[in-house]
């Protein structure tokens, strides 16, 4: 999946939230967005999946601007996409386990299917623990980890996430970095915000690009040097 932002403001009330933002992101490795609280971040993840539109410039998915899609095309991209925003949305009267099954239903697979895959990625993700509870008996730690276990769930081919770490220990934050790590060397791609450094050290070969003031700025990926 290919998501060209061309020459990009988003403004609110006559104020820029981001401001002439350009970026390519061409369905491959990694891509962090750093930048203090209010800088812009969310609102850039948000025009990646169409639930935002610019108030000036152009966002194409695959060749196609997003303020043109149907309902039926952003639904059919977004099957395509994982999803993980700042408040988790889950859905309130869905178990753990349910949350992060809806995505396998949708996809197709049988029940035996769906909920093997299902309790094998809880296990995975360390959160089997949870998989009876509903999401306001967990903690805001729980809630991002089952958010991002039900965007990976179905391998999309892009993940965007807004600040996946940002309620987490290190020691989980870690264990998270791993495995967006395997889901990079399984295919995916991915387009992650941040205040952890640590999650941007985890991707060495990942471009960052810093948001101040609505002015995204992209860096060339730093890869990790080899001796040999």
């Amino acid at each position: 999946m290919r998501i060209e932002v061309r020459d990009v403001t988003v403004s609110y009330d006559g104020i820029p939230a981001l401001n002439n933002a350009s970026l390519t992101i061409d369905g491959t490795g990694v891509v962090m967005l750093t930048g203090p609280t209010g800088a812009g971040k969310t609102t850039l993840l948000r025009l990646l999946y169409g639930d935002l539109l610019p108030t000036q410039g152009t966002v194409h998915i695959d060749e196609v601007a997003t303020s043109t899609l149907r309902p039926s095309q952003k639904r059919a991209i977004r099957r395509r996409q994982g999803i993980v925003q700042q408040n988790c949305k889950l859905v309130s009267d869905y178990s753990v386990f349910d949350n992060v099954l809806m995505p396998y239903a949708l996809a197709g697979r049988t029940k035996a299917e769906a909920t093997r895959e299902c309790l094998g990625l809880l296990a995975d993700m360390n959160i089997s623990y949870v998989r009876h509870k509903f999401p306001h008996q967990l903690s805001g730690g729980e809630r991002h980890l089952v958010a991002l276990a039900r965007a990976i769930a179905i391998k999309p081919e892009i993940l965007i996430a807004d600040e996946p770490t940002g309620t987490l220990d290190d020691v989980t934050s870690a264990s998270v970095a791993r495995t967006l790590r395997t889901c990079v060397e399984n295919g995916m791609a991915l387009v992650i915000s941040t205040h952890s450094s640590g999650l941007v050290t985890a991707f060495p070969e990942a471009t960052v690009c810093t948001i101040n003031d609505g002015i995204l700025t992209v860096h060339e990926a730093q890869k990790k040097e080899t001796t040999s």
